[in-house]
């Protein structure tokens, strides 16, 4: 498989090409921006990854690289643009989260995606590490009623130039964060929340830069979220059922060399699960790219119109959505 990488952001450096590089399936790797940016080529040092081509032009990229997947990235508002283009190509695509504006906007690109035959996913990659699993394992169905779970993914403000910081680019902590809010709800409780609640917390330069939200269930299950960019560092998921108490570090962007262990508490007594270090894109990678030779693309499909449904009402709720 030959993938194609639209832009050359941080995360693509950093955790895309690496991954990439990781992945058996994926025989070759191009690259399409302007710049080649730093650290691009250190990125497959001392690995047997794929070769590295290159393309200064994403049209060209589309039209002759030859490639079967398509990992979009870059600013958000530019996400949808580049998929639906890659789409219209015949091409597997990949997005980064946050990967479209509106679910209407969602549902048009599975809707092509479906009809030229091909996949399409949103790379919110936290849900395939280990660590996900296995705190999943632990929150027993039986028990959903009694879930209840609380997330916080802030850190400190970011600088005075990133694109999050401008409204024209997809700025804006719900817009870039929320994402990781209807997934952790996906993960935990497989189904669309009864009611929602979220409100903006802090504004800055035109955009909302923190939010929380607060999701109840039917069944009693509730998920309190707190995101944005003003705090200081917290990346934590912390669980509670009726036996068991779980918390959950670093759990929206482990590291892949991290070997990490959930905290939990039963019966009165402490203990901790090891949870090896893994590459979560690297395993989503390959998770789609077998899809891709096999068809199987209903559950990607699945997570992506979910997540954007409830991020959609996450915006209502909070006064977001064109119109209110």
């Amino acid at each position: 498989m030959h993938l194609l990488i639209l832009g050359c952001s941080s995360i693509v450096r950093r955790r895309v090409l690496p991954a990439a590089a990781a992945v058996p399936a994926i025989g070759r790797v191009s690259v399409a921006s302007r710049s080649r940016g730093a650290g691009v080529a250190d990125s497959f040092a001392g690995t047997d990854g794929p070769p590295l081509g290159w393309f200064r032009d994403y049209d060209e990229a589309l039209a002759s690289s030859g490639a079967d997947l398509v990992y979009v990235s870059g600013v958000n508002a530019a996400h949808a643009q580049w998929v639906l283009r890659a789409l219209e190509h015949g091409r597997h695509v990949v997005v980064d989260k946050p990967a479209f504006p509106d679910l209407e906007t969602a549902e048009t690109a599975v809707r092509l995606a479906r009809a030229r035959g091909v996949g399409l996913a949103e790379a919110t990659v936290f849900t395939w590490h280990p660590q996900a699993a296995a705190l999943k394992a632990l929150t027993d169905e039986a028990e959903a009623g009694a879930t209840r779970a609380t997330a916080t993914f802030s850190f400190p403000p970011l600088p005075a130039g990133d694109f999050r910081y401008r409204a024209a680019c997809g700025g804006g902590s719900l817009y870039d964060l929320g994402p990781y809010a209807a997934a952790t709800n996906r993960l935990l409780f497989g189904t669309a929340p009864a009611a929602v609640h979220c409100a903006v917390l802090t504004r800055a330069r035109g955009v909302d830069t923190s939010f929380s939200v607060l999701l109840t269930h039917a069944h009693g299950g509730s998920l309190a979220g707190h995101f944005g960019f003003v705090t200081a560092y917290r990346n934590r998921l912390s669980v509670l059922t009726r036996s068991r108490a779980m918390d959950a570090d670093r759990v929206f962007t482990t590291p892949p060399d991290l070997a990490c262990a959930l905290r939990v508490r039963e019966d009165r007594t402490d203990r901790e699960v090891p949870i090896p270090a893994a590459d979560a894109f690297a395993r989503f990678l390959a998770s789609f790219a077998a899809a891709a030779a096999g068809g199987g693309f209903e559950p990607f499909e699945r997570a992506l119109l979910e997540d954007a449904a409830l991020v959609a009402r996450l915006r209502r709720a909070a006064g977001l959505e064109k119109g209110t």
